[in-house]
């Protein structure tokens, strides 16, 4: 039987994909069907890149879109595309170039006083190394398919830019960088690189490559669940404070439980109260610290938490990009240990600029006397700071709010308190396993964790359904009531803990 000749082809995401891993690029090319699932949060990622890379287009306006109708017809850009180019065309989106086998799409190709410019969109605030390796894949193409370019520009988001009115001004949100001489400057890497690829693609086997920081580096590989196969929940991943290194060494060499760390690299208390707890098989506790700062909280008390969404394109007035902007809060309130728990929630319609109903709604629920319980404060106090700048009338009413607030973090965060349950976890959704009364789970809700919520929240802005709307709203109620619930849950056993006798 003769032997099939491979396919060596290659599109600008494959052969970054194979910068990264040159069996994580066979894998793709060839046994597609092990990639992972791509995620709610990836997901999200890919639509807000689309989002702004079609508002970056109105920075030149009336360009003519080659985008092809499928991922298989891709010929019919480059002949769109082709066409366009020699009647310079002013103003080209999703420009398509091949050569040798190498499939670009640029996001944008400009035609200026008989000049071409290529601009590429990236839905981040700066320009990182993978961007610039991006785009001189483009430029490579591009420039071996006969188009010399006079300049060549990264656009991104300017992280300085205010929302003035309604309308987005789209040459205040954008930044546009020339990258020229650095794309110059790789060329030969990205030779190298597609060289590299082809001999790759050429097998007629998968490529030997060992796991590595690169499996996560700079991008987290879509096959880890083949590569990693029966290690890629290993509870060495969740060591909190150790470096990605470290724990993959300790992987390779048999190591499958904290408790078996070697010794040199018990070099800080946080990995030291995880290994601790899990050769004890009991928690690691620091009860005169954790004494001393639970006596320092006294009922009444609330508990609080706050979720927020950061849109990458500014929707409301005086939010810039990627700013946290809060649509939900749960509230319970406890005058005292033997006094039932008061519920409070307020959750925002999507697309109603509602901060300052979220404002009062919140300071006047929390009117009584009492602290402010919440699990790492930064999220709750930034918010309040900055509605605070918002609407200075409230200022005095946020700032006694702010005072009062507790972080019932601090026990964890400081090391006084590591249960070996929570298995490198420091979130609420990892310690209220170990509270054996507790009744409270995150497995019987469909929202798991904060950033589920804002993914699911920020998909609501673009969801016409109104049942759908209701039914999600419902979800990420039901989500951040849990976590309150959790926080009273957790104060509770820590304050049993510290007043246990020894």
């Amino acid at each position: 039987m003769s032997i099939q000749p491979r396919n060596t082809n290659l599109s600008k995401s494959s052969l970054i994909r194979g910068i990264q891993c040159s069996k994580a690029l066979y894998l793709y090319k060839y046994h597609y069907d092990q990639k992972d699932p791509v995620s709610r949060q990836q997901q999200d990622k890919f639509d807000r890149g689309h989002q702004v890379g079609i508002l970056a287009q109105s920075l030149f306006p009336g360009g003519k879109d080659c985008t092809p109708p499928n991922h298989f017809s891709y010929q019919q850009s480059i002949q769109a595309t082709s066409a366009l180019v020699s009647a310079n065309y002013p103003v080209i989106y999703e420009a398509a170039f091949k050569h040798e086998g190498i499939l670009v799409a640029l996001d944008i190709l400009v035609n200026q006083n008989g000049k071409w410019y290529a601009y590429e969109v990236k839905s981040s605030l700066k320009i990182s190394k993978t961007y610039l390796q991006d785009i001189s894949i483009q430029y490579y193409v591009i420039k071996n398919c006969g188009i010399q370019l006079e300049d060549v520009f990264i656009i991104h988001v300017n992280g300085d830019y205010v929302l003035k009115g309604q309308s987005v001004d789209v040459h205040q949100l954008f930044k546009i960088e020339s990258v020229k001489e650095q794309v110059e400057a790789l060329q030969l890497d990205i030779q190298n690189a597609i060289n590299k690829a082809r001999s790759v693609l050429s097998l007629y086997s998968i490529p030997e490559v060992e796991t590595g920081v690169h499996c996560f580096k700079p991008y987290p590989c879509d096959f880890l669940g083949t590569c990693w196969k029966g290690q890629e929940k290993n509870p060495l991943f969740q060591v909190a404070g150790a470096q990605l290194a470290d724990k993959i060494q300790w992987i390779k060499s048999g190591i499958n439980d904290m408790k078996d760390i070697p010794k040199e690299y018990l070099t800080s208390s946080r990995i030291i109260a995880q290994v601790e707890a899990h050769r004890n098989q009991k928690p690691y506790i620091k009860r005169e610290e954790l004494k001393q700062f639970m006596s320092n909280i006294q009922y009444p008390v609330y508990f609080f938490d706050i979720e927020a969404f950061q849109p990458a394109i500014p929707i409301f007035e005086e939010t810039y990009p990627f700013q946290a902007i809060p649509f939900q809060y749960s509230l319970h309130y406890a005058y005292s240990a033997d006094s039932p728990l008061e519920e409070i929630e307020f959750i925002s319609p999507p697309n109603i600029d509602d901060r300052e109903r979220f404002l009062t709604h919140f300071l006047k629920a929390t009117e009584k006397p009492g602290q402010i319980l919440v699990f790492n404060t930064l999220l709750e106090k930034g918010i309040l700071f900055q509605l605070g700048k918002l609407y200075p009338k409230y200022a005095k009413s946020i700032k006694d709010r702010i005072q009062r607030m507790v972080d019932l973090e601090t026990p964890f965060k400081k090391d006084w308190y590591y249960h070996p349950k929570m298995n490198g976890g420091y979130s609420v959704k990892n310690i209220l396993p170990t509270i054996e009364q507790s009744p409270l789970s995150y497995d019987d809700i469909k929202i798991k964790d904060g950033v589920d919520a804002m993914v699911v929240y920020q998909k609501l802005l673009r969801e016409t359904d109104t049942t759908v709307i209701n039914k999600t709203l419902e979800e990420l109620i039901d989500y951040c009531r849990m976590d309150t619930l959790g926080l009273n849950a957790i104060f509770l056993e820590l304050r049993r803990i510290a007043n246990e006798d020894l």
